[in-house]
Parts: structure tokens; sequence; C-alpha cells
């Protein structure tokens, strides 16, 4: 790094504590290549945890969190949700290991935010920001080579986020926050014409290969919110003009690529998103999944309201965690979609508090916003918080690993930047002037 005012290069140094945080944020990217290359076992998974864990006593031990008065409002949600899953499994109890393990699954992203927004500062955000885009290059020339040289399509292309089944909707939120920082940049003339054009026409063209139509939309709505947030210029203008063209170009992929498919149009888009079922004659639909819980398991008041507990519907590869629930109604896939996970579990309080949660993101952001935090930081913020509640009805993205790039996006107008480089408490010189 460079120090602007004395001109040394240096190397921050770094506690235990911020290189757990910055592997905590690095595992998404690197964790398919973990598991599916090196053919690691599922466990390295479960790492995560421990870093975390490790990362969070060590925060509250040192007293860090009490110099963050900006993420109090987050502390009181993060306590009376935990408090009122508690509440509620005493009255639905079942076993000791569903509980904790629906803490585990709906709680660590939630400890993650806390961590980025208390210990990272402002260029350690700005370095995880430039890793993104970084990864964006390196996920294109992967996702090329699925494609093309080993035939992979829709659900299997995840270029670096796997192969699975699946895999391809962690590009999605990916895709979000690498194009929203490019598009708001670009707007207010912080990046290069080209490269801005470039990711938005690569990102689609990717969404295309894995159909990922809800991109589309998402893409859209990145625009829209970008345009409205930045102020005019006939940059935006020749943006959105590209964009549109880059839309329609990419949507008229779709019936090419994949014979069965259709051009992508608003009423294709809302044909899938409404209908009946997703991929069984048995199974939800994103939209008809709470109507149908309500109707055939949650039938009462009380039931609707609070749900059957968390971690009750939950599902495992451990045994002792894997809910009886689940084992008997998995053919409903309804652990595809969060809201339908979460009504299941936490009924429509947990439902809405759980939406909240990205409500007060963005009404928090708007806040650092006008009190002079980071401009860049504080609109990521608050576009991903409004994908973010789209995602909970779209599919269950916010339960896996690849959420933890997500709640680094949502914390980043509350990151320090207060002790940035030019602090020589934070630095060692290692070169010359």
């Amino acid at each position: 790094m460079l120090d602007k005012k004395t001109g040394l290069l240096y190397l921050k140094k770094r506690s235990i504590t911020e290189v757990l945080i910055f592997l905590i944020f690095l595992f998404p990217f690197i964790m398919a290549f973990l598991l599916e290359f090196l053919k690691l076992p599922t466990l390295v998974k479960y790492s995560v945890d421990l870093m975390y864990v490790c990362a969070f006593l060590s925060v509250v031990i040192s007293k860090q969190a009490a110099l963050k008065k900006n993420i109090t409002p987050f502390a009181v949600f993060f306590i009376v949700f935990l408090l009122y899953t508690l509440i509620i499994y005493l009255f639905n109890f079942q076993s000791p290991f569903y509980y904790l393990w629906g803490i585990r699954n709906n709680f660590r992203f939630y400890t993650a935010f806390f961590l980025f927004a208390v210990v990272f500062e402002e260029e350690d955000a700005l370095g995880c920001l430039k890793l993104m885009d970084f990864a964006f290059w390196i996920n294109a020339a992967v996702s090329v080579y699925q494609f093309f040289i080993l035939d992979l399509r829709q659900d299997y292309l995840g270029g670096i986020f796997g192969v699975e089944k699946g895999c391809n909707a962690f590009s999605i939120l990916f895709f979000s926050i690498v194009i929203g920082k490019s598009m708001i940049q670009f707007m207010n003339k912080e990046e290069k014409t080209w490269l801005c054009f470039v990711k938005c026409a690569v990102s689609l063209l990717i969404a295309a290969m894995a159909e990922l139509k809800v991109y589309f939309i998402i893409f859209i709505l990145i625009l829209v919110a970008s345009a409205i947030m930045t102020r005019f210029s006939f940059r935006k203008v020749i943006l959105i003009a590209a964009a549109s063209v880059f839309v329609m170009f990419s949507g008229m992929l779709l019936p090419l690529v994949f014979g069965d498919s259709k051009a992508f149009t608003l009423e294709t888009f809302l044909e899938t998103i409404t209908a009946t079922n997703y991929a069984t004659q048995k199974d939800l639909g994103r939209f008809t999944a709470i109507p149908t819980i309500s109707r055939d398991f949650l039938t009462s008041r009380l039931s609707q309201l609070f749900g059957m507990g968390l971690g009750n519907c939950d599902t495992s590869s451990f045994d002792i965690c894997n809910s009886e629930f689940y084992q008997s109604h998995s053919y409903l896939n309804y652990n595809w979609f969060s809201s339908a996970f979460l009504f299941l579990e936490t009924g429509y309080i947990g439902l809405i508090a759980y939406l909240s949660f990205f409500v007060i993101c963005f009404i928090c952001a708007v806040r650092q916003l006008k009190k002079g935090a980071n401009e860049l930081f504080c609109r990521i913020s608050m576009i991903i918080s409004i994908i973010c509640i789209i995602m909970v009805f779209y599919n269950s993205s916010l339960r896996t690993e690849t959420a933890y790039m997500v709640f680094f996006a949502l914390a980043l107008p509350f990151v320090d930047a207060s002790q940035m480089a030019d602090n020589p408490k934070n630095k060692e010189v290692i070169a010359w002037q």
C-alpha cells in the first residue's frame, strides 16, 4: 500500500481476527474449488463456522463493538429476532439440535455482517470490492470454458461457484454487487465507459448461458436504481441505451441456446415466477408456496403467525439435525425458497422480521450517506438491500455460503473510515521513499 502523506510503501499489520474475517469473505469464491476440484470433504464448509465464532468472541471480549453506534439498530434486531425464535421454539420444542441447527443456518450471516461492520476499515472494504472485480473476469473465463468445452448448461453453469445443480443462482448475487458498483462508478465518472459496458455485456451473456432469467430483471432494477441515485449526465443516457440493447440481445439468445426456451420477455418471466409448481407436480411454486403451506400445514391463525419453530423443518447431512418434517415432506422442495422455509418455521411474524432487516439496512445506509459516509458504499448497500428482498422469494441463495458476500455488501456503509492507511499505528514501513 502507498501512504499518501509520506510516499512510503507499507504493509498493514493484520490481527488474527481481521484475517479470519477476510477468509469468511473469501470463502464463497473458493468453496467450489476446494470441494469440487480438490475433492476436500464437505466438513471444510463448517470451518467458516469456527472462524466467525472465534472472530465474534474476540470482538466482544475486546469491546470493539462498543465504538460502533451506527450498528445499534442491527444489534437490537439481532437480539429481538433471536429471542423471538427462542420463545416460539419453547412452545414447539422437538430437539435442541434442530433449534441449534436453525440458529446456525439463519443467524451466521448476521454475525458476519456484524464482523464486517465492526472490524473492517474503508481500505479493507475497497480491497474486497477490487477482489470481486478480479473474480468477475475469472468467473467469466471459467463460465465460457464450462459452456463450450464441458457442455454445461442452466443450473450446472456456475463459473467459479461450481458445477453442482443450482450453483448458477450464486452468480445472480455476485453479478448484482459487481455490476451495481460498476454502474454507480460509471455514472459518477469514476470508471471508464468501455469497462462498464463490457462488464454489463459479459454478465448478461453468462446469465443467458445459465438461463438466469431473473437476472435480466435485476439488471434493469440495478440500472434504474443507479440512475436515480446519481446526478443526471449524458453518460447515464448512454448507459441506459446500451444496457437496453444488451438485455434485448441476451434475451434473444435464450431460444437459440435452449431450443425449448422462449425469448425473454416480461410475460414469460411472469409465467415462470407465478407457476403453481416449480419442478414437479407436487412441489411448491415461488408465489404459491405460502398459500399452499397455510392451507395444508399451518392451518390455524396462531401457527400461521408463529410457524412450527426454527429448525423444525430444516435439513442437514447430519442425521441428528435432519428434521422429521423435512424427511416426510422434502418432496415439496420448500427449502428451495427462503420465503417458504421462513414461513414454515417462523410464520408471518418471522418472515416479516427477516425482511425488515433489509429495510433497516436501506434506511441506515441512507442515513450514513447523509452523514458523509462513503457514497459508493452506501449506494451499493441500498441496491443490494432491495435485491435481497426479491431473492428471499425467488430462491434460497441467502441461506447458502454465497450470502457472506451479500452481507459484506450490506455492511459497507458502516465500515470504519476513521482509521485509514495514513495512521502510523496501523502500518509497518517496508520500502523506499
